[in-house]
């Protein structure tokens, strides 16, 4: 690889650091490249990507970066993941796919300017959606609104009722 070729690889990462939401490394020893596309097909469809690029590149890429971190996990055959969206699914798809396949481990990542080890990243795949999460929060927020209309149509009805069997007593008399 030439001195341009390489320079532009740096430029290339630095622009996609620049707009990833998450970014996880990990080791690809022995996956074929069949079984990467795989992967990458995958990442596609929750905002994510697979690339791989020398450890030196990466490097000089993530230099000054809140990615900066990752620089100690930069050894072997490394591979990155890049999130550009929902981080929960990214690691969702990448834990899944690292208990599938015993040749692909996670060494760690970082989001939010935060280092997360291998679990922290298998943890955060355990939970919930973005899109779950926002479910359960309308659910807890129309919580109180159904149970006022429940009230008030309780007792209007309960109202209703003794209107109608006073004025049954007062026609009785």
């Amino acid at each position: 690889m030439d001195r341009q070729t390489k320079e532009e690889t740096v430029i290339d990462l630095q622009s996609r650091f620049a707009s990833a939401t998450a970014a996880v490394v990990t080791e690809y020893k022995g996956l074929t490249v069949e079984e990467l596309n795989v992967l990458r097909r995958e990442l596609r469809e929750v905002s994510g990507e697979y690339r791989v690029a020398k450890n030196t590149l990466v490097a000089l890429a993530i230099d000054g970066t809140p990615y900066l971190s990752l620089k100690e996990l930069l050894a072997g055959q490394n591979g990155l993941v890049l999130g550009y969206g929902d981080i929960v699914g990214l690691t969702k798809v990448v834990a899944r796919y690292a208990s599938e396949n015993e040749k692909f481990t996670i060494k760690g990542g970082v989001t939010e300017g935060q280092f997360l080890e291998t679990a922290g990243i298998e943890e955060l795949a355990t939970l919930p959606s973005r899109e779950a999460l926002q479910g359960q929060l309308l659910g807890v927020l129309s919580q109180p609104a159904t149970r006022l209309v429940g009230a008030l149509s309780a007792s209007g009805g309960q109202l209703a009722r003794l209107l109608n069997e006073r004025m049954s007593q007062l026609n009785s008399d």
